[in-house]
């Protein structure tokens, strides 16, 4: 492993989000780490959509300067931004002078360059001042180099094993999470559409995630809603209450994998999810999890594994391992990004 760090880290750091556990896993590692939690700046204000959005506003101004003030008071060797920066290129071109040593990295989970990319106009236009920038799928790769980024890493996401894990759910708690298929995300059309199909074909769907009322099958999907989005805890016993954990991609977001295709199996549960060429090639299909290309592909693996209860747990096993072995978690995806900045050819 490489020296420790002086990190300065900037995103995200409430209690429930995975860029605060990002955060904590740095200062496991050895790393003496500082953050800067942009969710008061950003998005609990009046101006949080104009932030959000425009990327401008007094938030991301206070931003700005918090970061400068730390950078030149304490020279940190990194300063790592997870997800969306609010950074502009003149605060960038000013930490350069600062601290001249220090390595610039942008850890993206979201898209930047797909549909949404007039959200992101902040970080495109500064994509030239970054050391690196690490996305989630091959097409960003290109498509912010044609923005002006030097270098552009693939990176996954990820889990903490000591929050997505494997628990027993005591009789309180089976009663309002268990289910023997259940989902967890926000509203999309196509999701409801394949949703929709199941309890048709007498499958209960329990859902849970926002925006899902008043969608165009709500009536149907209403007897077996849950609730909005849960987090922490609750995040975790809802998925462990799944015999079958469906997962399906978010296609706005161009997603090939996200977090829930790691989180999922971390929990010892059975992952049944949209098929893709990466979740192909980081699990294997009907040992470590189980992909669907159709709705009557995903109804039909459904009534199999319900059927077959120790081939389901032998395949949610093997998941959880595949997730181990394979350095799915954040401290192994953290080194990488740590090793391939400091060790660039």
């Amino acid at each position: 492993m490489n020296k420790a760090l002086n990190i300065l880290y900037v995103g995200s750091l409430g209690l429930n989000s995975n860029s605060l556990r990002r955060f904590n896993t740095l200062s496991l590692l050895g790393h003496h780490t500082r953050g800067i939690n942009i969710d008061p700046l950003i998005f609990k204000s009046v101006f949080s959509r104009l932030h959000y959005h425009l990327n401008v506003g007094p938030g991301v101004s206070r931003l700005n300067k918090e970061i400068l003030l730390l950078v030149r008071s304490a020279a940190p060797d990194l300063l790592l931004i997870d997800n969306k920066p609010f950074v502009s290129s003149g605060t960038l071109r000013k930490v350069k002078v600062l601290a001249p040593k220090m390595k610039i990295v942008n850890l993206i989970t979201d898209d930047p360059t797909g549909q949404y990319r007039y959200a992101w106009s902040i970080c495109l236009k500064s994509a030239s001042l970054y050391d690196c920038h690490f996305v989630q799928r091959q097409v960003n790769v290109e498509e912010l180099k044609a923005e002006g980024a030097r270098r552009v890493e693939i990176c996954y996401r990820s889990y903490d094993p000591s929050f997505h894990r494997p628990i027993e759910l005591n009789q309180a708690d089976k009663l309002t999470f268990s289910a023997e298929v259940g989902f967890i995300g926000t509203y999309e059309a196509n999701r409801e559409a394949y949703i929709a199909f199941l309890i048709e074909n007498g499958i209960p769907v329990s859902v849970t995630g926002d925006g899902w009322p008043g969608g165009e099958r709500w009536n149907l999907i209403k007897p077996y809603y849950k609730g909005p989005s849960v987090y922490g805890e609750p995040y975790v016993k809802t998925i462990n209450g799944m015999k079958i954990a469906l997962h399906f991609l978010r296609q706005a977001n161009r997603d090939e994998q996200d977090s829930r295709s790691f989180e999922i199996p971390a929990c010892g549960v059975f992952m049944l999810a949209e098929s893709s060429a990466l979740h192909r090639s980081l699990f294997e299909d009907e040992k470590e999890a189980v992909f669907f290309k159709s709705k009557e592909e995903m109804l039909e693996k459904i009534q199999y594994y319900l059927a077959h209860e120790e081939e389901r747990k032998k395949i949610a096993r093997a998941g959880m391992d595949r997730g181990l072995k394979s350095g799915y978690d954040h401290t192994s995806r953290l080194k990488m990004v740590i090793d391939t900045v400091l060790n660039e050819s």
